[in-house]
């Protein structure tokens, strides 16, 4: 009878990072529902929108030695509804990676990277980002999960204006280690410059995603999702667009009684 660790849903301040160096596409062919990572990924300027938040700039960087996960394998859809609590964001989902070594002698490995770009409008900026992702390990036999079978996904990005504004974060599930902290030693989680927090309206984003299966496991990513906070917050921004137009009222009354 085969025993089931689940890796579980992980929620992690997400990063961003520099010295990444991205297309100047834009948000020009804005395709709806969801979609392959390779059809978006077909043209730089091909998007999904949610909200104020755009996806864009789509890239795939395969393990060369292991052609089993492919951009036309991994679908891609927005997700929340920009609520504080459901954050406008994206998800990477379907066949994320999977390796099979419950019969095999050695450890297997599989490395790739996921590249865009996201872009807040209509007067918002990205302060920093959330990830979620979901896995799951299988040993072959009662025993425990070989202790080299886990999965880490990282990230980098930058400010795409070159303000010099990063962040960066990694998240890593094993057997030893199930349950993130919201940050790890190294991680940071919002957009600064030099420790001062420093909000961008675009940040191109490199996700690295490495599986790995210890003899006698089998290892499955699931599901990468991600969120990302913004200034003004949602609920500030309905409190100063009233301010506004409480302002603009009492101006046509005052000038009206002139």
């Amino acid at each position: 009878m085969q025993s089931r660790l689940t890796l579980g849903l992980l929620l992690v301040g997400i990063i961003l990072s520099a010295g990444t160096a991205f297309a100047d596409s834009a948000c020009l062919n804005v395709l709806t529902s969801a979609q392959s990572l390779a059809a978006l990924a077909a043209d730089s300027n091909n998007c999904l929108v949610i909200g104020d938040k755009e996806f864009f700039n789509f890239q795939f960087i395969p393990d060369p030695q292991n052609s089993s996960v492919s951009a036309a394998g991994i679908s891609v859809a927005t997700t929340g509804d920009g609520t504080p609590n459901n954050l406008y964001g994206i998800d990477f989902g379907s066949q994320l990676g999977s390796l099979n070594n419950i019969n095999g002698a050695t450890t297997m490995a599989m490395d790739y990277e996921i590249k865009y770009s996201v872009q807040a409008t209509g007067g918002f900026q990205i302060s920093d980002v959330w990830q979620l992702i979901n896995g799951a390990a299988i040993s072959g036999s009662n025993g425990p999960l070989n202790a080299n079978s886990g999965i880490t996904v990282s990230e980098v990005a930058t400010d795409h204006a070159g303000s010099g504004s990063t962040a960066n974060s990694t998240v890593t599930i094993n057997p030893n280690n199930f349950i993130e902290p919201p940050a790890q030693a190294g991680d940071h989680l919002i957009l600064n410059i030099a420790g001062v927090p420093t909000p961008v309206v675009r940040a191109d984003i490199t996700k690295d995603v490495r599986i790995d299966a210890g003899s006698g496991d089998k290892v499955t990513l699931s599901l990468i999702e991600q969120r990302f906070s913004q200034v003004p917050e949602p609920r500030t921004y309905a409190l100063l667009l009233g301010l506004g137009l409480a302002a603009l009222a009492w101006k046509k009354r005052a000038t009206a009684a002139a």
